[in-house]
């Protein structure tokens, strides 16, 4: 991969990493105006349908066969129940735990398994050792979100 592919993927990344948080709070504040934090997720994950939708049907990028839907490992249709399962629990706890408790939460989560995938190589990802310094990283990860999150 070309540097600048690189930067324009990290650039892509840490966007999408910042609006984690904002989501938080604009679910959070839908499902607490509203009274109704279930029905404020579903039209959040609708919302994003739609825009997922419209994104492919202006990329024109090929429908895949049947054949190639069938062929994708079942563990991979997971990534919709963890979507709906994140936008769910965003939307219900936020408003009672705070968009910091949130997200430093899901932050830290998130890093250990993505470690943890990168170890065991788990569904299908290249493996990707935890040394010494990337363990020592998880754990000054996992003060300082102690520290974060504590008042």
């Amino acid at each position: 991969m070309n540097v600048s592919t690189l930067i324009v993927y990290a650039l892509w990344s840490a966007v999408a990493g910042a609006l984690i948080p904002v989501m938080a709070s604009f679910n959070g504040t839908l499902g607490r105006t509203t009274g109704a934090p279930f029905h404020a997720a579903v039209i959040a994950v609708g919302v994003a349908f739609v825009v997922a939708l419209m994104t492919l049907l202006v990329s024109r990028a090929p429908t895949p066969s049947l054949e190639q839907l069938g062929a994708a490992p079942k563990f991979a249709y997971f990534g919709g129940i963890a979507m709906a399962f994140y936008a769910l629990t965003v939307t219900f706890v936020t408003p009672k735990f705070g968009v910091g408790n949130v997200v430093i939460c899901v932050v830290v989560a998130q890093l250990i398994m993505s470690s943890l995938i990168d170890q065991f190589g788990l569904f299908g990802a290249p493996v990707y050792a935890i040394d010494l310094k990337r363990a020592a990283g998880l754990g000054l990860l996992a003060v300082g979100a102690a520290l974060v999150a504590l008042k």
